[in-house]
């Protein structure tokens, strides 16, 4: 699974669940091996794409955001019944942050 297929499988997902305009932006062309496809594009909190871009160069899309979608959307309801009083013993622990990309070498990061 590859460009827009593998992004619609997770992108609305996330706007979904967290009841949040996302705004996805992603290159065209090579980034060093890997090939960009673009795809850009903005969710709103329902999971639809209410803009995005479609041509192979140079794009820009934009949208008016309702502000009413936060709070309508399903993702909204998650929020407001989150308990942190679970969770805040978990999340409050000390820990060092460890990020292992493929593409990111130790010699490009110092």
């Amino acid at each position: 699974m590859k460009g827009r297929q593998w992004l619609m499988k997770w992108l609305p997902s996330r706007a979904y669940d967290n009841a949040v305009y996302v705004v996805f932006s992603n290159p065209i062309g090579m980034d060093d091996d890997q090939l960009k496809n673009g795809c850009s594009m903005i969710i709103d909190p329902f999971g639809d794409v209410v803009a995005e871009c479609r041509k192979l160069g140079d794009d820009v899309v934009s949208t008016v955001l309702i502000p009413e979608k936060l709070f309508l959307a399903g993702g909204h309801r998650y929020i407001q019944a989150r308990r942190p009083e679970l969770y805040r013993n978990i999340i409050g622990k000390e820990h060092t942050p460890e990020q292992k990309v493929s593409w990111i070498s130790e010699e490009k990061t110092t």
